[in-house]
């Protein structure tokens, strides 16, 4: 179907079906004018072209737009090879992908996305009418779904950061996991946790049980006592899953939180942490390394199970099995009980609003946020999650995950089966013995010193910073910037 040929100036042109996608005189012109006519009231980050065929129109675009990124979204499958695309920075098949949308919010930052500029070659349009509308579509939903991160970044940056100084000032005893040859099992707290709760006491010594905050409570009511508990979770209702009604449960129990985590103080002071810090924060790092703390990588994922399951991949070669990773909203109860959300909730349940409508609520108002986190172990489920099992108790899950294969504890127990058992190991315990005062000096002279750099403005003033980025008038911009400079001053006069 797709065909070269020779232009009148000597230029390779082509055409589709009978139809050419590029001038049969002059192309190189054509294309140069195009580019010349497009026209964009800010400044892109990133051009996004819609099968622009032999593209001659970049070289233009980018005397235009010299710092843009540019991506090319392919119906045809022949200009997918490289001799066609050695000026793009990204190409994406439109047939051969899963999920346009996913790739796309992978490939480019939400600020890219943001700050894209989406370009239809009018040729291929006019072709592949049905394909141009379903890449816009899937670029929409890629620019919406970056949106809704970016506003998410901007309102709990600064929460986040509250939460990183008061872990540095906080935190006493730490200490790192050691890599373990056991299988290990990671406890995420949907319905489906209960039916193994009796299977995770039957073969306990067989495997490292790390549990994320909400599904802490369920096992210890259990007697069931996990070696690690992790929560990432920075935002309020987080603390919840660690206030725990009785410390009597609890004491010895070595717990893993990023810096940036929402965590009751005393759990800090009296408790060992495994500090983790996330592979591309570099902003943390320079705190914990002005405070001499050792801490474990971790990836920043949406979910903290997706969090905890890299955390267990790093941790072992062997096996990692999920138990309590529904993905889906359930009717009544959305988690295994007990649930400290759940305990505070139903002191505001009353006979006008009783509890049948709060959990009727919640069941139908989880699609959404379970829809994105199932999505994620979807999307990763043949790569980074290629060791990874979903465990139960032959539970009858709403939706599969993937590539994730479901299995039961029958085979969980033949697959361990002449295996020689062992125990979590951590190293010794340090102290962060420094006082109030110290820690206060060694974070305010921290601070001074990344406040100027753009990755701590990206970090914490997102969206201020992509206005900056987008504005083309030079006194918009230093207006801007200004503002932005008062904003950060304003605000570390109040974080510490």
């Amino acid at each position: 179907m797709i065909e070269f040929h020779e232009s009148k100036n000597g230029e390779k042109t082509v055409s589709f079906g009978g139809k050419f996608l590029h001038s049969r005189y002059n192309p190189s012109s054509e294309g140069e004018k195009f580019a010349q006519n497009i026209q964009a009231d800010f400044l892109p980050l990133c051009l996004i072209l819609i099968e622009p065929a032999l593209a001659y129109q970049l070289a233009e675009l980018k005397r235009k737009f010299p710092n843009a990124k540019y991506v090319a979204i392919r119906f045809i499958k022949e200009l997918c090879a490289p001799e066609y695309n050695s000026g793009f920075d990204g190409v994406f098949f439109l047939d051969e992908s899963k999920n346009l949308s996913d790739e796309l919010f992978e490939f480019l930052t939400e600020e890219e996305l943001c700050s894209s500029l989406v370009i239809e070659w009018s040729p291929s349009k006019n072709i592949f009418p049905e394909k141009n509308e379903k890449a816009w579509g899937q670029i929409k939903n890629a620019i919406l779904k970056s949106r809704d991160v970016l506003g998410t970044r901007s309102y709990f940056s600064k929460r986040w950061l509250k939460n990183s100084l008061a872990f540095f000032k906080n935190i006493r005893s730490f200490c790192t996991a050691k890599k373990t040859n056991l299988p290990v099992i990671v406890a995420a707290s949907g319905r489906s946790l209960e039916s193994s709760l009796k299977f995770l006491q039957e073969y306990r010594t067989s495997f490292f049980l790390i549990a994320v905050s909400s599904a802490f409570m369920p096992l210890i009511t259990k007697g069931i006592l996990p070696d690690l508990v992790i929560s990432t979770d920075g935002g309020f209702w987080a603390k919840k899953h660690l206030s725990f009604p009785s410390q009597k449960n609890i004491h010895g129990t070595i717990f893993a939180f990023s810096s940036e985590s929402a965590v009751p103080k005393k759990l800090l002071r009296n408790e060992t942490v495994i500090p983790v810090c996330y592979d591309d924060d570099n902003l943390q790092k320079h705190f914990f390394s002005a405070f001499g703390i050792d801490f474990m990588t971790g990836r920043r994922n949406g979910t903290v199970s997706g969090t905890a399951v890299e955390f267990a991949l790093a941790l072992t070669d062997n096996t990692v099995y999920c138990v309590g990773l529904d993905q889906a909203p359930a009717k009544g109860y959305q988690h295994t009980q007990p649930n400290s959300l759940e305990y505070s909730s139903q002191m505001n349940d009353f006979r006008l609003k009783p509890k049948e409508t709060r959990l009727t609520f919640s069941q139908f108002s989880s699609e959404g946020s379970l829809s994105l986190y199932r999505n994620w172990f979807i999307a990763k489920s043949g790569t980074r999650l290629a060791r990874v099992k979903r465990l139960s108790d032959n539970y009858p899950f709403d939706f599969s995950l993937g590539s994730i294969k479901d299995v039961d504890w029958a085979e969980f127990k033949k697959s361990s089966q002449n295996k020689t058992t062992g125990k979590a190991e951590f190293s010794s315990p340090k102290q962060a013995g420094k006082n109030l005062s110290e820690r206060k000096k060694i974070l305010s002279d921290v601070l001074e010193q990344i406040r100027k750099t753009d990755e701590f403005k990206k970090e914490f003033f997102p969206m201020e910073r992509l206005l900056i980025l987008r504005e083309k008038d030079a006194q918009k911009k230093e207006l801007l910037s200004d503002n932005l400079e008062k904003k950060i001053s304003e605000f570390l006069d109040t974080a510490l």
